[in-house]
């Protein structure tokens, strides 16, 4: 029989919280839905309360893999990552209906304060993803205008999820994230344009944003260094037995970076054999500050 894992609970309850929502969902029910009875379910959480902070939890992490994955689709064009973002806030987040789980929720106490900031992590780190993406889709002259493109699409997609009376399918979720695609480029163009004097509300000189400042997440200061790396090694002269060994295990450190669980050992091996190279020794040290090995 397979052992019941505090994770196990936490996907019964998100499927129940988002067929019924948070209040109307008990313990019992997510107790036996997780095949325990009531009494096993506070073993692993002291109240319903931390089982939503774990959804949180846990969504972030599953998140954070998915963009180290996108970051290191160094082939895709902008507008595809744009798209695959997308996808991913549609999968991770909004469609588990997390956003609206929260508000539901009266902030008194220290656990629904810790759910709130939880929260508001998440979402503030999907707002600078995609400030993150639309920066490298068009260029830095719309880093002025990209936390209002930011507000009107997750407007948007929080309406879109609000309104629907049943979970979307796989194709609408990709329907909604071409659509989400292309109402982000029609708002690009538009503040871009030069005939057109903009309002800006949530951009860096605005009242409403206090810290408008590019973040550049771990990420994608990875993928940027492994680019750099890829393009050292083509450049470099070297017999070419020991370069097509290079990009071997250059191409196993980029894999073995895109993993859910990165182990901490093979990334090292893998370091310390690419920084006996001149040429890389330089990138190989910011990858370990990166990853603080």
């Amino acid at each position: 029989m397979k052992k019941i894992t505090s994770d196990d609970i936490i996907y019964a309850a998100l499927s129940l919280f988002s067929e019924k929502g948070y209040d109307a969902t008990s313990v019992d029910e997510i107790a036996r839905k997780s095949g325990m009875v009531k009494a096993s379910f506070y073993k692993y959480f002291q109240s319903k309360e931390e089982l939503l902070l774990g959804t949180i939890v846990l969504i972030e992490k599953l998140l954070d893999a998915d963009i180290k994955e996108l970051y290191m689709k160094h082939q895709l064009p902008p507008r595809e990552k744009l798209r695959q973002l997308a996808l991913i806030a549609l999968g991770r987040i909004y469609k588990n209906k997390v956003h609206l789980l929260v508000y539901s929720v009266p902030l008194i106490g220290s656990k629904e304060e810790k759910i709130a900031q939880a929260m508001d992590r998440l979402e503030h780190n999907i707002s600078n993803l995609m400030v993150d993406f639309l920066i490298d889709a068009y260029g830095q002259s719309i880093r002025d205008y990209a936390y209002d493109i930011v507000f009107v699409v997750r407007s948007m997609i929080v309406n879109s999820f609000r309104m629907s009376d049943s979970e979307l399918s796989l194709t609408e979720h990709q329907t909604l994230a071409e659509f989400i695609v292309s109402i982000t480029d029609m708002l690009a163009q538009g503040m871009l344009s030069p005939d057109v004097q903009h309002q800006i509300m949530w951009g860096r000189d605005s009242v409403f944003h206090e810290d408008s400042d590019q973040i550049w997440t771990k990420g994608r200061q990875i993928a940027h260094v492994l680019q750099h790396m890829d393009a050292d090694l083509k450049q470099v002269e070297l017999d070419e037995a020991i370069q097509n060994e290079h990009m071997q295990i250059l191409s196993r450190l980029q894999g073995e970076l895109s993993e859910q669980n990165v182990e901490t050992a093979h990334v090292k091996a893998l370091l310390l054999f690419l920084e006996q190279l001149p040429a890389l020794q330089e990138d190989c040290t910011k990858l370990k500050a990166i990853l603080e090995l």
